[in-house]
């Protein structure tokens, strides 16, 4: 009989947490305090590549190699299966005006790296290689649909309970309702919400707001994704373009600001002036779960043996996900 995993948190983390698992022969189950993939997994702009990878720890690298190849496969997968198209495309990307060129150009070389100096409205810039996107909406759409064919079970709308350190095995966690999900191992992914079930890891996991803009369809092409100060544009399949986002300490507040729109859309002219013709037709936020060194907890509780956490990926869920799926399952099976 196989062994029964919880994933707590249906977020883009948790899903591909779920599937890693039900591959290698596990029963699985995956709860969430709302809708699966409705918190900031639906809400990012979907670059498959860290922001900028050379400014982090070599870490945050090694957690999103692989991510590319992974989700295009996983997006002709779902294509031709009729689950959807979470629109992959391999963009590249512009780096625009980087303060940081040196530091840039030897992390491009130690990682065997492709980077093409070029010109941006006569601005010296940098195209970088093997970057790409998905719609992390329709992606979330699309594997919502997918997983229940894997076999796997979904919980949507229960909330978990803080678990007390009463012992060293978790037989079933409560929920708010006195009832026990019941599993041989449970794996935390609930994102920026994970210490009010844990709370080991209170102050330590924390949501930083992010906001984004979205521009209708123009005659403005954006072929590549621009990068610059921390900013970045892309467009999707539709036509509609996509700035953001902001970096925000506001604890667990998803309201949209003014203020936010008008940088949004003051760094966006900067680096495409065709916009200023334009109004936004949309703004939304998301809850990132910000965390130290922007290096994620992928590991074995404290107290419990048969408890793990795979949380904290701050802006990179998505393109840690594949590679932190496989670091738990690791830690699950050895």
């Amino acid at each position: 009989m196989a062994l029964r995993a919880v994933v707590i948190g249906g977020g883009i983390v948790g899903c591909i947490t779920a599937i890693k698992l039900k591959e290698s022969g596990y029963d699985v189950t995956v709860v969430d305090k709302s809708v699966v993939g409705e918190e900031s997994s639906s809400a990012g702009a979907g670059i498959i590549f860290p922001l900028m990878p050379w400014s982090y720890e070599p870490r945050v690298y090694e957690l999103c190699s692989g991510a590319l190849s992974f989700y295009k496969d996983l997006s002709e997968k779902l294509i031709k299966d009729g689950f959807g198209d979470p629109e992959f495309i391999e963009s590249d990307m512009i780096c625009i005006a980087p303060s940081d060129k040196k530091e840039m150009m030897q992390w491009a070389k130690k990682n065997n790296f492709k980077i093409n100096e070029c010109l941006f409205n006569n601005r010296p810039s940098y195209e970088l290689k093997r970057v790409a996107q998905i719609n992390p909406k329709k992606l979330m759409i699309s594997l919502k649909k997918y997983i229940p064919e894997l076999g796997i079970e979904l919980i949507e709308n229960i909330n978990m309970s803080k678990i007390g350190k009463t012992s060293n095995y978790l037989h079933g966690w409560p929920t708010n309702n006195n009832d026990l999900i019941k599993g041989d191992f449970f794996v935390t992914t609930a994102g920026a919400w994970s210490s009010d079930i844990n709370e080991e890891y209170r102050g330590k996991i924390y949501p930083i707001r992010g906001q984004i803009i979205r521009y209708p369809k123009s005659e403005i092409k954006l072929d590549k994704i621009l990068y610059s100060e921390n900013f970045y544009l892309l467009q999707r399949k539709c036509g509609s373009i996509l700035a953001g986002s902001t970096i925000e300490n506001v604890g667990f507040d998803k309201t949209i600001t003014s203020e936010a729109a008008y940088e949004l859309k003051e760094k966006a002219i900067n680096l495409v002036p065709e916009l200023s013709a334009i109004e936004p037709c949309k703004q939304w936020a998301g809850l990132r779960p910000g965390v130290k060194n922007n290096i994620p907890f992928i590991k074995q509780d404290n107290c419990y043996k048969n408890v793990y956490i795979n949380s904290g990926h701050y802006r990179y869920g998505l393109t840690m996900a594949p590679k932190s799926a496989e670091e738990i399952l690791e830690l699950i099976e050895h």
